[in-house]
């Protein structure tokens, strides 16, 4: 009696369990929402990459103001579209259990992964194989993902649209225009690096992926430029994340005459190092300086007396000034300008962190996506995935097969100095573009403002 009593039992929760998945007519219930979820550096000292979260809210705001919601047509429904955010504090050993927590715990749809250093999304992408939860990155750059975490072998339900340091990509984007190397190259040209300098050249890296994969890659590129590298045999230049003094790294700089300043570092690390070479008086005519020069909250703390982040440059993923005609399209009747504007009036009027347009815009893939799909079946999104063709807020996105690797167009940018401007003393503005659809703002500092003493 007690065998059978405990087997009734158990069918009636099977029962039960079944009818609530199901309903209660046998039928499959449909869904009342789609959830995205991010994993986001919001604070930390990466916390300008985290500020791409606004660009993704804003892209599933538009959303559900155009289309009342997503509409599903494998049920005949429109739901709305929510978005939630983990902050893992630049920290990316808290990367994969907040991504793994928004699969089993929030049931997301789909992640999304910031453009930022490969270490804050490569968790989230083994999460997304592991779970067959489709994917996407939106940044870069792409080789430390693909050739440095994932080995070379493409993961399945992760897309990549961003930019590379020199991957080639297939026409139309085999011009200029689409990588770093040939951003910053371009820059280079634009001021007459070699004839207007000596052409001896430092370099600097941190030694996280980002940073060691610029530096196994650029110093021989400035080599075949025509630099002369310094102590790249030796690694100069190439420190832990743990660095405090770099004293011994710019003395180095200065008695080889350097006058040309490369490399790769978070923000708060580039303050100290540029810190060092005020210090030390050493003044170089060109200083580009990817990841820490991207956005305005590092670039700002760097100081005003004397503005350290003056003449600096890097690569630039976005511009409000670019146009619908040329292919940036947003969602509805969203606008490049739009997407700023409306970036300038939130809270606290900040300054413009172009990051938003990266957010935007692979949130904008996803939903694609999904409305593609018409399901909410991680195979069925991600299959949309791979046929997606569309124009974006930051242009056309179709994803190659082998290595779902999409580019978006880069320009170069400086950070210009207004003394006068109290609330946003500097500005970036474009000041090399190989592209037509996107427009040079300003004329190239050269040399570095003689702010030393």
């Amino acid at each position: 009696m007690v065998v059978k009593k405990f087997l009734a039992i158990t069918l009636a929760m099977v029962l039960v369990l079944a009818m609530s998945i199901v309903g209660c007519t046998g039928e499959p219930v449909a869904p009342t929402k789609v959830v995205l979820g991010a994993t986001l550096p919001v604070t930390g000292i990466f916390a300008g990459f985290g500020e791409q979260g606004w660009g993704m809210q804003k892209a599933v705001d538009d959303w559900n103001d155009t289309y009342g919601g997503m509409y599903l047509s494998e049920w005949d429904v429109t739901v709305p579209v929510e978005l939630i955010i983990k902050d893992n504090q630049s920290d990316p050993n808290q990367v994969g259990p907040q991504s793994t927590d928004l699969v089993v715990t929030n049931k997301v749809d789909a992640l999304l992964s910031p453009n930022a250093p490969c270490d804050l999304h490569d968790p989230t992408t083994a999460v997304a194989t592991d779970n067959e939860v489709p994917s996407i990155i939106g940044g870069g750059p792409f080789e430390p993902w693909y050739f440095g975490s994932q080995g070379e072998v493409t993961p399945p339900y992760t897309w990549f649209a961003g930019f590379a340091i020199s991957f080639p990509s297939g026409a139309p984007r085999n011009v200029p225009g689409y990588t770093m190397v040939d951003t910053w190259f371009m820059f280079m040209d634009a001021v007459g690096a070699l004839s207007n300098t000596n052409g001896i050249a430092g370099v600097f890296a941190s030694s996280d992926s980002d940073g060691t994969g610029w530096y196994q890659s650029f110093p021989a590129l400035m080599e075949d430029y025509g630099l002369t590298v310094v102590g790249v045999n030796e690694t100069l230049g190439f420190f832990p994340l743990t660095t405090t003094d770099y004293s011994s790294i710019v003395t180095a700089w200065k008695d080889a005459n350097v006058e040309v300043l490369w490399g790769n570092c978070p923000g708060a690390h580039f303050g100290d190092l540029i810190a060092e070479c005020y210090a030390q008086d050493f003044e170089p005519k060109i200083c580009l300086a990817a990841r820490a020069a991207l956005f305005p909250l590092d670039v700002e703390s760097w100081g005003t007396t004397p503005p350290l982040g003056y003449g600096v440059g890097c690569e630039v993923w976005w511009s409000p000034a670019y146009q619908v005609s040329d292919g940036f399209v947003g969602i509805g009747n969203r606008t490049a300008a739009s997407l700023a504007a409306d970036w300038a009036a939130s809270a606290g009027n900040p300054p413009l962190n172009r990051g938003i347009g990266s957010g935007y815009m692979e949130t904008q893939v996803m939903l694609n996506a999904i409305h593609e799909a018409g399901s909410l079946d991680g195979a069925a999104i991600n299959a949309a995935l791979a046929d997606t063709d569309l124009d974006t807020i930051s242009g056309w996105v179709n994803f190659d097969p082998v290595t779902h690797f999409s580019a978006v167009p880069l320009a170069f940018g400086q950070w210009f100095y207004d003394s006068e401007n109290e609330d946003e003393p500097f500005t970036q503005y474009i000041v090399a573009s190989a592209l037509s659809e996107i427009p040079e703002e300003d004329s190239p500092i050269f040399p570095l403002p003689d702010w030393w003493p």
